[in-house]
């Protein structure tokens, strides 16, 4: 089961302290640049191909319009949200394609109905909604999910029955997150599950 995540993201660039977060230097740099604002319109492109149910090539530009990945290739997730509140989020920890514009494509085929957390998104709503973006560092194995600052540090809760990610912003306290969890159905106890911290940084179209 891919990592499935909900964020509520309130600044264009969001960066964690966390160990590894060097790594996302290059992802820093494409957020402030004018590339930003291309990644986020071939990934809205790609949700509306994927609604349309039509082949994404039919209608989508090509990866090679598209910026290859800045940096490592790293961890990504997708969000829509309407002002402060997510619609749906999918991603993942593991790159998801060859290219950064492969693994948009992918999330954009996730994003309109395989997050557990959401109904399907409905034909033109994305219309409505703002695209976010998260790139995500390499994660650090915890023994105590109370370590995290869930303002600034993505959590990823992993379970035998699967797992789930809180980006930066979305879980007000740990504790919430962990009744999250518990509410879908991944936690039953927070002794069955083991935890990972990871940095993010977050490209988004403006409110």
């Amino acid at each position: 089961m891919k990592t499935l995540a909900a964020a509520v993201l309130g600044t264009a660039l969001m960066v964690s302290t966390a160990s590894g977060s060097e790594m996302l230097q290059p992802y820093r740099a494409l957020v402030t640049s004018g590339e930003g604002a291309r990644v986020l319109a071939f990934a809205r492109e790609e949700i509306a191909s994927a609604l349309d149910a039509r082949p994404a090539a039919a209608v989508a530009p090509a990866d090679t319009s598209l910026p290859d990945w800045p940096g490592a290739p790293c961890g990504v997730y997708l969000s829509l949200a309407r002002g402060s509140s997510t619609r749906a989020c999918v991603g993942s920890l593991l790159p998801l394609g060859a290219t950064l514009g492969a693994t948009l494509r992918e999330l954009s085929r996730l994003i309109v109905a395989s997050d557990p957390r959401h109904a399907p998104l409905r034909r033109g709503e994305p219309d409505s909604l703002r695209v976010i973006i998260a790139f995500a560092g390499t994660p650090v194995s915890i023994t105590d999910p109370m370590q995290v600052s869930p303002a600034r540090d993505g959590l990823l809760v992993v379970t035998p029955n699967g797992s789930v990610a809180f980006l930066p912003g979305e879980a007000r306290t740990v504790s919430w997150a962990l009744r999250e969890a518990r509410r879908i159905g991944l936690l039953a106890r927070a002794s069955d599950a083991t935890y990972q911290t990871f940095p993010v940084v977050t490209l988004q179209e403006p409110r």
